[in-house]
């Protein structure tokens, strides 16, 4: 049974079914973005209730009208250093991951988590070990989930990915409001 029988054409090295549901480098891209702006917001979220954000200076208020107004542009800006990130480390994670599956075998999981480490480790200068660790986590993380991007993933991705998201809000400000969570 060729590719033609069951509708699908080899483009390249991917396969994209004639529908238009396969994963393009547009949704990849798309997809990654996403888990970078979720990953941040995590990130943000985890700051406030575990590290110095959580206390406020002597006279200052915790959170300003003006800080909820500057956060929807704030999230505009962060699109740029993602859309950056995802065209220089992330698709090339997954794509390169891939090729080297069809190389020398294995699985296209591990080849992705050894090719974001290395990716991650080019920060080790920059940011040390913490910030390694990090970048790497989150290199991961992104590869990972833009591996799966094909039609209404992007869809799926925001609502559970926002979920999570409000989930780790929710459950850090109940965590602070009852005294579980100690702020910093």
């Amino acid at each position: 049974m060729s590719g033609q029988d069951i509708g699908v054409r080899d483009r390249g090295f991917r396969a994209v079914d004639e529908r238009g549901d396969g994963r393009t480098y547009g949704r990849m891209l798309l997809a990654s973005v996403l888990a970078l702006s979720l990953e941040a917001a995590l990130a943000t979220i985890l700051l406030v209730v575990f590290g110095d954000a959580g206390q406020p200076e002597p006279g200052e208020e915790r959170l300003s009208a003006l800080t909820l107004l500057a956060l929807p542009f704030l999230a505009v800006v962060w699109l740029i250093p993602a859309f950056a990130v995802s065209a220089a480390l992330v698709l090339p994670v997954v794509l390169l991951g891939e090729a080297l599956t069809r190389r020398a075998g294995g699985r296209p999981t591990g080849w992705q988590l050894l090719l974001a480490t290395a990716a991650g480790a080019l920060l080790w200068p920059l940011a040390g070990g913490p910030g390694w660790l990090v970048a790497t986590v989150c290199l991961a993380v992104a590869a990972l989930v833009t591996r799966h991007a094909r039609r209404g993933y992007f869809v799926a991705l925001l609502l559970w990915g926002t979920l999570a998201v409000l989930t780790v809000f929710l459950l850090g400000s109940l965590g602070l409001y009852t005294g579980v969570i100690e702020a910093a």
